[in-house]
Formats: C-alpha cells, sequence, structure tokens
C-alpha cells in the first residue's frame, strides 16, 4: 500500500500535521509505503518565487492588502491559488513523483496541495482517492473539488462552510487537526526544567512566534524584561533567524531569565512544563496547547484563518486575545497571578482538544487506499469513522 502524504510548507504547521498522520498510518498499518512530500521544496525556485514571495511580502509590508485578497477568496468563491498550468510548469518533479510512486491514496495538508492533486487527477496521472485535511478552523471555497473522496475539518463550522460551497456532506468528516502524538505523552516536568537550567521554583513563560508571517515575539520578551516579575522565558523561535538575533539582544534581570531555541523538537515537554503559552494561533499550535493542556495567550494573527482559530480558541474559554506587545505580556502577567483563572482556561482547553483527530484521519486515508486497491472501477466506498 503506497500513501502520499502531500503538504506545501507554508509554515511549519502544514508539515508538522502531515508528519502527525503519515506516523499515524504507520501505526495502523506498518507495512504501508507511506512517503511525505514538500511541493515547495521540489517547486521549480521561479515557481516558489512568483508563488510564495509575494505571500510573506504582503504579510510583512501589506497585512491589510493580505486582509482583502483572503475575503475576495471566499466572497467571489475563487477555485485556485494558481493558474493550472502554473502547477504543472511550476511543480513537475511533484507530478513525476505521484506518477512513479503510485499512490493508493494522496492525504492532501493544505490548500495547494488539494490543487496538485486534483489536477493530478484530471491529467491521468494519477486515480488515487484524494483526502483532503484542513488544518484551520476556517476553510476556504479552494478546498471544494470534485476529485476529492473525503474532507477532514476541525469542527462543524468548518463542515458547514464546504458543504455551503457544494461538497457533499457525506464526504466530510468532522475529526479535529491532526497533531503528534508526543504531545498526549506525559513529560516529567521538573526533568524538563532542569533540562534548561532552571533550578527554582519561578514560573516558566513559553513564548512562540509560529511558522508564518512576522511576529513580535522580541517587543513581547521586552516587554515581559520591563515588568521585572519574577519568571523563566523560554522563547521558540523556529526558523526566523532575526526574530532569534533580536532575541538573544535582551537580558532579563535574576533571577528571572530568558532562554532562546530555534527549532526544537521539545515543545510538547516545554509546554507540560509552562504555567502561561504565549504564541500566534496557528491551527496546529491551538490544539497542541489544548491537548497539554496549557492556558494561552493569543497575539499577532495572520487576517483569515488564524483570526479564525483565536476566535474559536477564545470562545471556548481556553486562551486570551491581546493586542500589541504591551496588552500580550500585560495578559501574561495577570495569568501568572490568578493561579485559579489558569486552572480553569486548562480545564476548558483540555474539552477543547480533540486528542484522537490523527488516528481518525488515518483510519480515513487507509480505508480510502483499501478500496482503490480492491476494486478502482467500482468507486470509493465512503469510509465511516465514529
Amino acid at each position: 500500500m503506497n500513501v502520499l502524504v502531500l503538504t506545501l510548507s507554508f509554515g511549519s504547521g502544514h508539515v508538522r500535521a502531515s508528519q502527525a498522520v503519515a506516523k499515524e498510518i504507520l501505526v495502523q498499518e506498518p507495512n504501508a509505503n507511506v512517503r511525505v512530500l514538500d511541493a515547495l521544496a521540489d517547486a521549480h525556485p521561479l515557481f516558489r518565487l512568483g508563488y510564495e514571495w509575494p505571500y510573506w511580502l504582503m504579510l510583512k509590508h501589506a497585512p491589510s492588502l493580505w486582509n482583502r485578497l483572503n475575503s475576495a477568496r471566499h466572497e467571489r468563491m475563487h477555485e485556485s491559488t494558481a493558474p493550472g498550468w502554473a502547477f504543472r510548469l511550476g511543480c513537475r518533479k511533484v507530478f513525476h513523483q505521484i506518477q512513479t510512486f503510485r499512490p493508493d491514496v494522496i492525504v492532501a495538508v493544505e490548500v495547494a496541495a488539494c490543487e496538485i492533486s486534483a489536477i493530478a487527477t484530471q491529467a491521468k496521472i494519477t486515480r488515487a482517492p484524494i483526502l483532503s485535511v484542513i488544518t484551520d478552523y476556517e476553510a476556504e471555497p479552494i478546498w471544494v473539488k470534485q476529485e476529492a473522496a473525503a474532507f477532514t475539518v476541525a469542527d462543524d463550522n468548518g463542515r458547514k462552510e464546504l458543504i455551503g460551497w457544494g461538497a457533499p456532506a457525506e464526504k466530510i468528516f468532522v475529526t479535529g487537526i491532526p497533531i503528534d502524538a508526543s504531545f498526549s505523552i506525559e513529560h516529567d516536568q521538573q526533568a524538563t526544567r532542569l533540562r534548561y537550567g532552571i533550578t527554582d521554583e519561578l514560573p516558566i513563560v513559553l513564548l512562540m512566534g509560529g511558522g508564518m508571517g512576522p511576529t513580535r515575539m522580541d517587543q513581547v520578551a521586552r516587554a515581559l524584561a520591563e515588568s521585572n516579575a519574577p519568571m523563566h522565558v523560554i522563547a521558540i523561535s523556529g526558523h526566523d533567524r532575526r526574530a532569534q538575533r533580536r532575541l538573544r539582544n535582551l537580558r532579563l534581570e535574576l533571577p528571572s531569565s530568558l532562554r532562546v531555541l530555534g527549532w526544537t523538537e521539545d515543545v510538547p515537554a516545554l509546554m507540560q512544563a509552562a504555567q502561561v503559552l504565549a504564541t500566534k494561533p496557528g491551527g496546529l499550535t491551538t490544539l497542541e496547547a489544548a491537548s497539554v493542556p496549557v492556558p494561552v495567550v493569543l497575539f499577532d494573527p495572520i487576517p483569515g484563518a488564524e483570526l479564525i482559530n483565536a476566535k474559536r480558541m477564545v470562545d471556548a474559554g481556553a486562551a486570551v486575545m491581546a493586542c500589541g506587545a504591551r496588552q500580550t505580556a500585560h495578559a501574561i502577567l495577570s495569568l501568572l497571578e490568578d493561579a485559579p483563572r489558569r486552572n480553569a482556561m486548562a480545564a476548558n482547553a483540555d474539552r477543547f482538544a480533540r486528542p484522537n483527530a490523527r488516528r481518525d484521519i488515518a483510519t480515513i486515508a487507509l480505508e480510502l487506499a483499501s478500496s482503490n486497491q480492491l476494486s478502482a472501477t467500482e468507486g470509493y466506498r465512503v469510509p465511516r469513522v465514529a
């Protein structure tokens, strides 16, 4: 059984979700041949220049322009993020890999991955059923492709959106957003603290910037430093080297401290050890935090999906939303001083979490692959997940 998990590395969330699903498929079907493919990594440099960079430039220099474009994609029912010919020319290696790998199912974990999969089907490069996995609390009309055999969404709101745009209701499954199994494992909090040189009982504030768009992590950390409140701030800048440089120039007065990390696999343990998490509201990050669970302060959302992610978590009572670095720092300090409120938010986050998402999505993918193997001519049996 060949399973292709196709994504695009717009931020780290889509890649993390893809890897979580791929790992779970191997848990359920150890003999499966599972491949995770990042279409952007294998795209022609000119395609990346024309497809990826305008997005980053808008987010950094003209977020209002991105907001208008995102709204237009919904209001005008856009059917694609780029012309089909641009994908065919810019992602030739990707189409070649689809053809040679001969997948029994394609799991599309990003909207352009869904587009590429549909184009490959139309061009008769593959007959594999497509499972579209939406990793935010907001979908968009582009996801609705007649070539898709099934869709998974974060909640009932996402399901209603897809139905409104013409997706068959029986093909849509409310699974939640898939996160890695490591967030369900209990980590030794004291060992985590010692691993980062923390030997006292001061609270830990975990600061994350997410993988998409500009972030003011350094400004939040500076505001926390100016408060002189006793705490240990651990800032994870990921692949954002500029944010990492700015953070490393900051200092907190003893007994407080600031530890700056780049990319790390230790996020689950750090979330469990933290009293408060401050982050951008990416779909994956919100569910990872809810699964721990840890109270969250959300800041710097990208217009569109991240704003919806934030609203869902705030409405659930699992997070608070802040505007600007100083308000973010104030919200963090308020939570540090209010243990009952933190406990209530953690309990709400636990109810908000969907820990079985990756298992349900993997089950759907494997059922589609089995159906495809049994009979390509009889059509795909729509899977049933409890």
